[in-house]
């Protein structure tokens, strides 16, 4: 079966998930669980949605949370110090490559274009799947709706499209001090061109230009291939031990 929901307890009441142990996505011979929260309503003003994103918490549509799993603390909120960051020499490439991408700025608005990138984009990364398509399709459709468009008022959606074909999308949280990245979805038949760190470089020029000094780029597992790359995007700060400190340079 397809998962790509994370597991989560939900409800409008501060919870602990202490008692809630599940697989871990990452490690699946370790058990995760989390401590979330939810704001069922999208009340949360600017100031405090800020302090909560600081404290390293992530979103889930209307739930926030932060791993607090028994035996391991891999997982560490990662931001880039935006004003500091200048892109190496393997991004200008990628800047280079996609020079014909075309980066577009607004509230987050589905679109059944977006929606079969979407399901491209989730079928490459889980391919086993016993689930017939019309149900594979609804399932899909409910989890990029919660996953992606189920957002507080600020936040914005990043639309890259090439010759009027859309290669890409992504949703970020914009609190007082930061944008911070919920989810992408982009082209996964080129893999070579990269759309992913394309997406943050964006990212990172957007905040630049709405003069926001960090671009949280979400959980980082440092021995994990599949988060190691955020590494790269330096300088930065990881959030341990209840503060930000910088993260030492490669």
């Amino acid at each position: 079966t397809l998962k790509i929901e994370r597991a989560i307890v939900p409800g409008n009441a501060l919870r602990s998930c202490m008692l809630f142990e599940w697989q871990c996505g990452y490690y699946p011979e370790r058990l995760a669980r989390n401590h979330d929260f939810s704001d069922p309503h999208h009340q949360f003003t600017p100031e405090r949605l800020t302090r909560v994103l600081n404290k390293g918490y992530r979103r889930y549509a209307t739930d926030y949370y932060r791993p607090y799993c028994r035996n391991c603390r891999e997982c560490t909120p990662y931001r880039v110090l935006v004003g500091e960051f200048k892109p190496n020499r393997s991004m200008r490439r990628v800047l280079k490559k996609n020079s014909a991408v075309e980066a577009h700025w607004g509230t987050p608005q589905p679109t059944q274009e977006k929606f079969e990138l979407y399901v491209r984009y989730q079928l490459s990364r889980h391919k086993e799947t016993d689930v017939p398509v019309t149900e594979l399709r609804r399932q899909l459709a409910a989890a990029m709706v919660r996953q992606m468009y189920t957002n507080p008022p600020t936040t914005l959606e990043l639309t890259t499209t090439e010759n009027g074909k859309i290669v890409g999308f992504a949703i970020f949280d914009r609190t007082l001090d930061a944008l911070s990245a919920v989810y992408s979805a982009f082209e996964p038949d080129e893999p070579e061109r990269s759309f992913g760190t394309l997406n943050i470089l964006l990212a990172i020029e957007k905040a630049r230009v709405e003069r926001l000094p960090y671009l949280n780029l979400g959980l980082w597992l440092e021995h994990h291939p599949k988060m190691a790359y955020k590494r790269n995007f330096q300088p930065a700060e990881i959030y341990r031990q209840y503060r930000w400190r910088p993260l030492p340079e490669n």
